[in-house]
């Protein structure tokens, strides 16, 4: 939590007070984690096979949400261990190429 007052913008609600460059900053990457976060818990339920790669959903949430890659990165591990699903540590194995 930034300060005990309701916070817009750059501005505290309660003591009308702007707020830090840093606080500013920890507010919006804070916004991305959770946005990041739940979009990325439908692809770690527990039902879901794990078909895509940390790079291909890191790619995607990045242009569909426009989060910087560390935000992704911090809700990748708030996603796991949300969801318990640590199989997702692992790399995806090497899907096979074959030759037509």
């Amino acid at each position: 939590m930034l300060c005990d007052a309701t916070c817009l913008g750059s501005f505290c609600v309660t003591m009308l007070e702007p707020l830090t460059r840093k606080q500013i900053l920890y507010a919006k990457a804070e916004s991305e984690r959770r946005r990041c976060t739940q979009w990325l818990l439908p692809f770690l339920a527990a039902a879901q096979p794990k078909f895509l790669t940390k790079d291909e959903l890191r790619f995607a949430a990045m242009a569909e949400l426009k989060v910087s890659k560390n935000s992704f990165d911090s809700a990748w591990i708030l996603a796991i261990e949300e969801t318990g699903r640590h199989d997702w540590y692992e790399p995806l194995r090497t899907r096979k190429k074959t030759i037509t």
